[in-house]
């Protein structure tokens, strides 16, 4: 079972990607920022799910980078799904390392499908 890490500082949204993900077979860790998210994440993590708007002028790109940089213990290539309210974020995460790049709000299947396409392309499952 995936291992998947949700990172975004609304409760509300967090839970329901949680419960979505969880319907779908995932095992789900729901993070509010980008300290928690560092915390959770291990080498068995499989994708991250990161907002990149996050409370207290936090931004999700930095988690991004900090994965990509090998600054946590998630496997540096690991999938990396950015979502935000604001298509101006799109190039940055693109160009920081992530695999999509998903603008709020976006449709329940459209994150389950991409994140298992994006798993499956990984190896990750089968």
């Amino acid at each position: 079972m995936a291992h998947i890490i949700v990172v975004d500082d609304d409760p509300t949204n967090t839970e329901l990607i949680k419960m979505l993900l969880e319907m779908e077979g995932y095992n789900v860790t729901a993070c509010y920022d980008i300290d928690q998210a560092k915390a959770a994440a291990t080498d068995h993590s499989d994708a991250f799910v990161i907002d990149c708007n996050l409370a207290r002028g936090a931004n999700g790109l930095n988690l991004l980078h900090a994965i990509r940089q090998g600054q946590t213990s998630a496997p540096s290539d690991t999938v990396v799904i950015m979502t935000s309210g604001d298509y101006r974020r799109e190039a940055d995460a693109l160009k920081l390392g992530a695999q999509k790049f998903l603008l709020k709000p976006y449709q329940p299947n459209d994150l389950t499908d991409l994140l298992y396409q994006l798993l499956k392309q990984d190896g990750t499952i089968g």
